[in-house]
């Protein structure tokens, strides 16, 4: 880890690490903070690491840049994050962004673009422009800004524990984990639940229902004895 060196117009306080790697600085007065994982690389300046969640926490500017193939980024070698943040520095220096508030006229789009490009999350965003997600992402759209990745997934992920959810509904489960269990295996052990549903009622891979079941003394399908149920 290097700590405490000045360059190229800015001073690194420390840089180090893997997965990510990551360094912090100062530039102009401002703090900055460098970002390497997965295949991309990041440097926002005007926030830091340690900025309160509840605060405003959109960067004065950042850059955002993919390098390598996933998940080359969270090894990349000192020499060449230096590089990079020297090579972000020179971009900042050459846009030589205003700090701008709510009052300014760029402002909604400088928070979408913000969270379009995952400096920040969905509900910081939809704090600041006083919008709802639906509005957020529609704002978005029109300007033609991807939608933030980490919004997608949670929305998919909410999508799929609500269907499993619906799909579990019509069997009346009990609503204790253990009994929801037992009866779940049960179902399974008579032939009543497929496999690929018991698997996913109890998320749980398919080749693990089975010892699962044996445990509780309940039969696999088509197995005679060992049911106490």
């Amino acid at each position: 880890m290097t700590k405490g060196i000045e360059r190229n117009g800015y001073v690194l306080d420390w840089i180090g690490g893997s997965v990510p790697v990551q360094a912090e600085g100062t530039i102009d007065g401002r703090a900055f903070y460098f970002r390497a994982r997965g295949s991309q690389w990041s440097l926002d300046i005007g926030v830091d690491a340690n900025t309160a969640f509840d605060a405003n926490p959109i960067p004065l500017w950042w850059h955002v840049e993919p390098w390598g193939e996933w998940p080359d980024a969270g090894y990349m070698p000192e020499d060449v994050a230096l590089a990079m943040i020297d090579k972000a520095v020179a971009l900042y220096r050459e846009q030589q962004p205003q700090e701008i508030g709510s009052d300014h006229p760029d402002w909604q789009n400088h928070v979408l673009r913000a969270w379009s490009d995952e400096r920040i999350g969905t509900l910081p965003a939809t704090k600041l422009l006083g919008i709802d997600d639906a509005e957020l992402e529609k704002r978005a759209l029109e300007r033609g800004l991807p939608l933030n990745g980490y919004h997608e997934l949670a929305k998919a992920s909410k999508a799929h524990r609500e269907a499993l959810a619906a799909e579990m509904a019509s069997f009346n489960f009990p609503a204790d984990y253990h009994e929801r269990e037992r009866a779940i295996l049960l179902m399974w052990g008579r032939g009543t639940l497929s496999m690929d549903q018991a698997s996913k009622f109890l998320s749980a891979r398919e080749e693990d229902i089975p010892a699962r079941a044996r445990f509780l003394g309940i039969p696999a399908p088509n197995q005679e004895g060992g049911g106490n149920g």
